[in-house]
């Protein structure tokens, strides 16, 4: 199975996507254990933890190093000049200590193409963190998440044990205790998870787990959620943009003065009037697919090359969106964009007809095919801009 081929669908096989989100999504913890120890093997392995250690210049906190909930200082591997000490890190593995990378879609492409993968699928953020655990060791105490978390068993064994929801779907972002080992709520599951396996965690799931007589490599895939709350919040944002009475102070000395607070109320109850019939679903949502679009990171394709070839193109040489490209058009006074990851691309209003379908066509095409609203230069010259821009590529021979 190649990264190509692996997606959300293959990540909780064999449960069915619609079981998963009506029994599992946000609701409770899901086991699968496969018997198959290659199963991740296109995501990551032991091997290549030495190269994304040497070369990708990680920091802390984009790496820790940790046993018992005690992080190892970084200037023990930390050099002079900010590159990592591997032998330090060997070392200290060696004596109990688990590493942690953070983020590593940021530092290894095959991660970044299912990260990105999951964040089109779910429409949501996705953040990958790795974890290598020596045998008979322990890096985190008792806690649970504030974000969803997938933990994908690469390699070696851990046990994990599962915990009741300490607090239903906390707040993103919110603190996170840690918890004393006598103040655990209910063990729901002790699993020791073997290659191959998967454990999804709903957030507010208290977990903790440790090696025995074999060391670990896992990933987690967490999943950070635009919340209902978000999306209210945007909605108020965009009124605010409109609605003075929201962007005015509230009374000087209000905290000081008690007798305020009934003034107060009474304005604060007309505002939540005003916001219930004036806010807009449709704003907030924009407000919201452009905040999504910002933060998808396009991956590196050779695209150099394809620059090289943009004087080349001609009506009919066949185009096609980069992996993982979602666009959307934005109109503003009397010109047009289409915005994608990375970029945005800027026209007169006579392009919204051509952008549109750029945007909709999810198979390749040609300039040729772009509707007529333009002339068949622009039509070449903004496959051109595309290009060159980043959003599409060729498909050469």
């Amino acid at each position: 199975m190649s990264i190509d081929d692996f997606d959300f669908a293959k990540l909780i096989a064999p449960i069915d996507l619609n079981t998963f989100i009506n029994e599992y999504w946000e609701k409770k913890p899901l086991i699968i254990s496969r018997n198959q120890k290659n199963y991740y093997q296109d995501l990551l392995s032991v091997e290549d933890l030495d190269s994304i250690l040497q070369y990708s210049k990680l920091k802390p906190p984009e790496i820790r190093v940790v046993k018992n909930q005690q992080d190892f200082l970084p200037d023990r591997y930390v050099k002079a000049d900010g590159s990592l000490n591997l032998n330090q890190l060997y070392k200290a593995y060696y004596e109990d200590h688990t590493l942690v990378v953070n983020g590593l879609q940021n530092f290894w492409k095959p991660l970044a193409i299912y990260c990105q993968k999951l964040q089109n699928f779910f429409n949501h953020g996705v953040i990958a963190n790795l974890y290598l655990s020596p045998k008979d060791s322990k890096g985190l105490s008792p806690h649970y998440d504030t974000h969803d978390v997938f933990v994908l068993q690469v390699d070696g064994s851990k046990e994990w044990q599962v915990h009741q929801c300490f607090q239903p779907v906390p707040l993103l972002g919110s603190f996170q205790p840690v918890i004393p080992e006598n103040s655990l709520p209910k063990l729901l599951h002790t699993v020791c998870l073997q290659p191959g396996d998967l454990l999804y965690l709903p957030r507010g799931f208290v977990h903790h787990a440790a090696t025995q007589e074999s060391f670990s490599l896992h990933l987690t895939l967490g999943i950070y959620p635009t919340q209902w709350l978000d999306l209210m919040v945007n909605a108020l944002t965009m009124l605010a943009l409109k609605n003075q009475d929201l962007r005015k102070a509230l009374p000087i000395g209000f905290l000081d003065k008690p007798e305020m607070l009934g003034e107060i109320k009474e304005q604060f109850d007309q505002l939540l009037q005003t916001f219930a019939e004036k806010s807009s679903i449709d704003e907030a949502m924009e407000l919201i697919y452009d905040q999504f679009i910002h933060k998808i990171t396009p991956i590196p394709d050779g695209h150099f090359q394809q620059v090289n070839l943009v004087d080349a193109i001609a009506p009919d040489t066949l185009v096609v969106k980069r992996e993982g490209m979602r666009c959307r058009i934005v109109k503003k006074g009397f010109s047009i964009s289409i915005q994608f990851p990375g970029n945005s691309i800027n026209g007169g209003l006579h392009y919204r007809e051509a952008m549109e379908f750029v945007a909709k066509q999810k198979e390749p095409f040609t300039a040729q095919m772009l509707p007529d609203s333009l002339k068949e230069e622009q039509k070449t010259q903004l496959i051109s801009r595309l290009i060159r821009g980043g959003l599409l590529k060729t498909l050469q021979d």
